[in-house]
Parts: C-alpha cells; sequence; structure tokens
C-alpha cells in the first residue's frame, strides 16, 4: 500500500487535497464529512490502482439516501467517474463502500465503521459539519478506510 498523501503537493495554490475538496464542494454545494470522506477514497483509489482521473470505473455501494449518499458527489470529483461518463453506478445497501477497477485490477475501499459512526454522530463532537469535515480530511488513509483486493 502507497502512503497516504492527506497532505499531497501541489500547484502553489496548496495540496492536491484542498485543491479537490474545493472543487468538490464547488459541484455539491457545501463542505461535508461524506463529501470529504468520499474525495478521500476516490483519490486513495486512484493511487491504489495507480490510474488517471476517469481510467477507472467504480461500483458505489451508498444507496442514494443523503446524507451518505454525498459521498458519491466526492468520488465523482475526485476519480473521474462520473454519472455522464458512466464509469460509476450506485447500489444498494447503504454503505460507506465502493469497489474499483482498473487495467483489471479490482480493489474495495469501505470507510472505517467508527468513522462512519462518528460522522453520523457529529453533533456530539463538532459545532458544525464543516468542522467534521476539515477533521476527517486530515487523518491518514489507515485511519480512515479497510482495503481488499479482489
Amino acid at each position: 500500500m502507497r502512503p497516504s498523501t492527506a497532505d499531497g503537493a501541489a500547484g502553489a495554490g496548496g495540496s492536491i487535497l484542498e485543491e479537490t475538496i474545493e472543487r468538490a464542494v464547488e459541484f455539491h454545494g457545501h463542505l461535508g464529512p461524506f463529501l470529504v470522506l468520499g474525495v478521500r477514497m476516490g483519490l486513495f483509489a486512484r493511487r491504489e490502482l495507480d490510474s488517471a482521473p476517469g481510467e477507472m470505473e467504480a461500483a458505489v455501494k451508498t444507496g442514494a439516501v443523503p446524507s451518505l449518499s454525498c459521498l458519491l458527489d466526492g468520488i465523482q470529483v475526485s476519480a473521474g467517474c462520473t454519472l455522464g461518463r458512466g464509469n460509476i453506478s450506485v447500489e444498494p445497501p447503504g454503505i460507506a463502500e465502493a469497489e474499483f477497477s482498473a487495467s483489471g485490477r479490482r480493489v474495495t475501499i469501505r470507510a472505517r465503521a467508527e468513522v462512519v459512526g462518528e460522522i453520523k454522530s457529529w453533533r456530539e463532537r463538532y459545532a458544525s459539519l464543516e468542522e467534521a469535515a476539515r477533521k476527517i480530511s486530515k487523518r491518514s488513509d489507515e485511519e480512515l478506510f479497510e482495503l481488499s483486493w479482489l
């Protein structure tokens, strides 16, 4: 597994992660923890599969009910898997998990149960959704996700 790049370098404006989150917020409409989790999941999948944006496919298991489904928008922006391109699908059962594939390789990335629980009960820990999202953005991939090769 490659190391997390939560603090990865980008142009003069900041990190790749920060820039991708900004684009995701523009696309989605607001900053939230499941959006950020989706951004992180898509970037993690790209690194693991050594893929550029749009070169892989994603089957996302969130279902279509917010707030969990906000993960989809983060994946669309960070992985380049979009409904318009037809390289993303949305499936039940309503879990924070996605299967990514590229070049004959497949990996499942699932958000750790404790992370999902923390997000769902954000009012107990954080003053706002934005604060919860910022805290999630600073964690390592290993803290956020479980990875399984298929």
